[in-house]
């Protein structure tokens, strides 16, 4: 499979959001443990 631009931007979108929303999530959980 051919690395073009557009098709490395879909797989570091596919990697990078579910990364964030983690981080995220795991922040906030961090944030309401005192």
């Amino acid at each position: 499979m051919p690395f073009n631009l557009p098709n490395l931007l879909t797989w570091l979108r596919i990697i990078l959001i579910p990364l964030f929303v983690g981080i995220f999530y795991f922040e906030k959980s961090w944030v309401s443990v005192p």
